[in-house]
């Protein structure tokens, strides 16, 4: 009796980490549900030191924007088509991809292989990577649209929702510390009163440049471009898009020090609210009636 009462706390203790278990599941999956009707989404995923941006319109239309990853493992089948299946999602209606760094692309292929798109929207800038000739492949394997972004492009994803591309010029950046990083596809995203600001990993040479060529650029919500690092996201910018909240994806103690300390010092100057993938976990964020909401789901 003695050794059968001692056992006790510890079977107690079993089942409460495996009640907790399973109310974070529940948690995770209720967080990252599909949107209630009226409800412009858009849900930054944790893939580490990488981009993938899911969009979806109260009407159902989706994007999504990048899928890639630094970290090991296919981030494609592993993170990006899991998510996508338990928000009940078989078609992407636009995939964007900003530019052809592994850390936007690598998941792609997959993807695309895997689930019905309508269009791929692709800055075309040369790379020599297997995977960018891989996605390409694909790309034309499955007779999916293509269509080069342009600046001034607008993209009509209905329920009035849009997305006008900001960058790249119709002739591309040369010369900069960065080409393909400054080639980056930059969007706005609209929704009602509501704006979201897509910078890619473009840097202080495109920022310029958008702000010379572009009209308003007010955003509420602004994804920090090149995960934080200090080549992007200046004064000048930040004055312009004047967003009330800032979303960095990146990955845990990641080798290059992002987010910087002189991005965070800009943004907290500013009073602008930061949420990092690699602290909040996915991060989603919603447009409605009334003035915008971020909320954040972590999984472990």
């Amino acid at each position: 009796m003695e050794r059968s009462r001692s056992r006790s706390p510890r079977k107690w203790l079993i089942l409460l980490l495996a009640a907790l278990v399973i109310l974070s599941a529940w948690m995770w999956q209720e967080a990252l549900r599909p949107p209630s009707a009226g409800v412009f989404e858009a849900t930054f995923l944790s893939v580490g030191q990488g981009d993938c941006i899911f969009i979806r319109t109260p009407g159902g239309r989706t994007m999504l924007v990048d899928g890639g990853s630094e970290g090991s493992g296919d981030i494609g089948y592993n993170l990006i088509e899991p998510f996508l299946r338990r928000q009940g999602v078989d078609r992407i209606d636009v995939l964007v991809l900003t530019h052809p760094h592994s850390d936007h692309i690598n998941g792609l292929p997959a993807v695309v292989k895997d689930f019905r798109v309508d269009m791929v929207l692709d800055p075309a800038i040369p790379h020599p990577s297997k995977t960018y000739r891989d996605f390409l492949q694909a790309v034309r394997d499955r007779g999916i649209r293509f269509r080069k972004a342009v600046r001034g492009q607008v993209l009509d994803l209905g329920d009035g929702a849009r997305a006008e591309v900001l960058n790249p010029p119709e002739r591309h950046l040369t010369g900069t510390e960065d080409d393909v990083n400054n080639n980056s596809i930059v969007l706005r995203v609209t929704f009602g009163k509501s704006s979201l600001m897509l910078a890619g990993d473009a840097g202080r040479d495109a920022e310029a440049d958008i702000l010379e060529s572009a009209g308003s650029l007010r955003s509420d919500v602004l994804k920090v471009a090149h995960h934080g690092s200090n080549d992007s996201t200046g004064d000048a910018w930040l004055d312009a898009v004047n967003p009330r909240a800032a979303v960095i994806s990146v990955g845990r103690s990641n080798p290059f020090g992002h987010p910087r300390r002189e991005v965070l010092e800009r943004l907290a100057s500013r009073g602008i609210r930061v949420y990092r993938t690699d602290r909040d976990g996915a991060i989603v964020v919603r447009f409605g009636d009334g003035a915008p909401s971020i909320s954040t789901v972590r999984r472990d």
